[in-house]
């Protein structure tokens, strides 16, 4: 009788659904930026150090969860004079503020290499609920997470005083993502 309850537990388990995978996540490899507008012309930017946890099994239509913090203080916007903005109060108030974080409550699988992470962007003590498509395909030994999502800089109270109208820098501000990882 206990071995039958022990093979029926082991048949059980074993014909479950597999649970979501963590990932280790290539760094040196990785790339979390930004595309933002300053008059007339565009500038790409950069955070330079961020860590993030990622349990996704993408074989399953939903499930899993993606969390991302994001060192503000790493900020690089391709000129010294914006970099020399990015960390003041206006913008992204780095001595108040030196963590951004990106948590997803949703993963849904929307084709057969295409998800959307739904979570909340925290960027100044703000939370927003964002949308993030990306890809996730296979590239050798690893796969590779790309995707975009267009935020507003205002909803976070991102270029105040002076910057606060698009005059000089628009609202609209893209965020790149552009992963390297490894199922562990």
């Amino acid at each position: 009788m206990r071995k039958s309850l022990l093979l029926a537990g082991a048949l059980i388990f074993a014909t479950s659904p597999a649970m979501a995978k963590e990932w280790t996540v290539d760094y040196a490899n990785s790339h979390l930026g930004f595309i933002g507008t300053q008059g007339t012309s565009s500038f790409n930017g950069e955070f330079k150090k961020f860590t993030s946890a990622i349990d996704l099994d993408p074989e399953k239509s939903d499930g899993g969860h993606i969390t991302a913090n994001i060192d503000m203080t790493s900020a690089s916007a391709g000129s010294s004079e914006r970099d020399g903005y990015l960390p003041q109060t206006d913008w992204f108030d780095t001595k108040q503020f030196p963590q951004a974080q990106f948590a997803s409550t949703t993963i849904r699988k929307t084709g057969d290499h295409t998800f959307i992470a739904d979570g909340n962007l925290t960027i100044k003590g703000i939370s927003k609920p964002i949308s993030l498509p990306f890809t996730l395909v296979q590239d050798g030994d690893h796969w590779r997470a790309q995707g975009k999502v267009t935020i507003l800089r205002q909803d976070f109270h991102v270029g105040l005083g002076q910057w606060a109208n698009e005059q000089y820098v628009k609202y609209n501000v893209d965020v790149t993502v552009d992963i390297a990882a490894k199922p562990q």
